[in-house]
């Protein structure tokens, strides 16, 4: 993995964007309640981005691990099946709380799960099908 001189620039970015945010929803200038928590979180990501950017360059064996993980087959192969595994994990969970909050008489957060695993299952399905003509 190549961490150019953008990917130091992008980390500085969220940090600066992160404060922003902070400061907006500090001094009341607007009033978003979730304003502070995204620009804490903005600031989390561009520090840990930025921490691992400067080891990435200044740590040869760090590098040559993140190297061997972004390219090698294996990882790909882990990656790859987590993701299929988490997404079952997904849509069984969303497909239970959606008969639990039905027979709990949460009509409202019964629609929202079945329309997402809906959503779910419709993206897998487009998905394999453009994956299919591929390979």
């Amino acid at each position: 993995m190549n961490y150019s001189k953008k990917h130091l620039l992008l980390s500085v970015f969220w940090i600066i964007l992160g404060l922003a945010f902070t400061a907006l929803a500090v001094t009341e200038t607007v009033e978003i309640d979730v304003l502070s928590g995204l620009g804490g979180g903005l600031i989390a990501v561009g520090v840990l981005q930025l921490i691992r950017n400067l080891r990435y360059r200044k740590d040869p064996a760090y590098r040559e691990k993140v190297d061997t993980e972004t390219g090698d087959e294996r990882y790909r192969f882990i990656r790859m099946k987590s993701w299929s595994w988490a997404g079952c994990a997904v849509i069984a969970a969303e497909g239970i709380g959606t008969v639990a909050a039905r027979l709990m008489g949460q009509d409202t957060v019964s629609d929202v799960l079945s329309y997402s695993v809906c959503l779910l299952l419709c993206a897998y399905w487009i998905s394999f099908l453009v994956i299919s003509r591929k390979y």
